[in-house]
């Protein structure tokens, strides 16, 4: 036990003799940029980004194809207020897809509680012997 806390002792001392040591020099610093360099190699780049070959952006390619979908959706006749109301009531009352159920689920809800009341119910005594029947150790061993 007195080596442990010898060691750890020994080890804490050279942990902050470590963390005073004088830090390492600093890489030497490059020559000061004019701000006129900076802007000659900002023009570079930008020269260079507007040259490339394809544009991603768009462009007289992208505005044509724009223009033949737009035509294209114009010709679709748009619903009547009529066919709205219509889909309106039969995705609604008339049986449609719904998540809160509708008429075939209120009957699945009756069967399933009749089910339910059809199976008897466990007696007092019943429940006891369960109970008693789970604490002996016997009845945990498989």
């Amino acid at each position: 036990m007195n080596k442990l806390l010898v060691a750890l002792i020994a080890g804490g001392f050279a942990t902050v003799a470590a963390a005073q040591t004088a830090a390492p020099a600093a890489a030497p610093m490059a020559a000061p940029v004019t701000k006129s360099e900076v802007n000659k190699e900002k023009a570079k780049t930008l020269e260079a980004t507007t040259k490339g070959g394809d544009s991603t952006t768009g462009g007289p390619a992208t505005a044509a194809q724009a223009k033949k979908d737009t035509a294209v959706s114009k010709t679709v006749a748009k619903p009547t207020t009529a066919q709205k109301k219509a889909d309106a009531v039969t995705t609604t009352t008339k049986g449609g897809e719904s998540s809160t159920g509708g008429p075939a689920t209120a009957a699945q809800d009756k069967a399933n509680t009749a089910a339910s009341k059809a199976i008897p119910k466990p007696t007092t005594a019943e429940k006891a012997a369960d109970v008693k029947g789970a604490a002996t150790p016997k009845a945990a061993t498989p």
